[in-house]
């Protein structure tokens, strides 16, 4: 898994390259103005359904995307988004 928080537009290719790859997705938005972050996720869930994947929002301003090999339970949200904030 792999977690990304974009601030500019130009992280699009890069963090669609990880889903190419097979990779899930963290993507925290909380500091991406609006507009650009309206953009990635469009960007975003093109390159999930070009790929059969999955695009979901599981917290404000965050979300989980997942290339077709997986498949994210609520509860595996759930952990990722507290290691990822440091809780253990």
């Amino acid at each position: 898994m792999k977690v990304v928080k974009p601030d500019r537009l130009d992280a699009v290719t890069q963090i669609a390259d990880h889903l190419l790859d097979r990779k899930t997705i963290l993507l925290n938005l909380e500091d991406t103005n609006r507009e650009t972050a309206r953009r990635l996720i469009d960007f975003l869930n093109g390159v999930a359904y070009a790929i059969n994947g999955n695009l979901k929002k599981v917290a404000n301003c965050t979300y989980v995307i997942t290339p077709s090999n997986v498949d994210v339970s609520g509860e595996q949200i759930k952990e990722s988004q507290d290691a990822s904030n440091g809780i253990v």
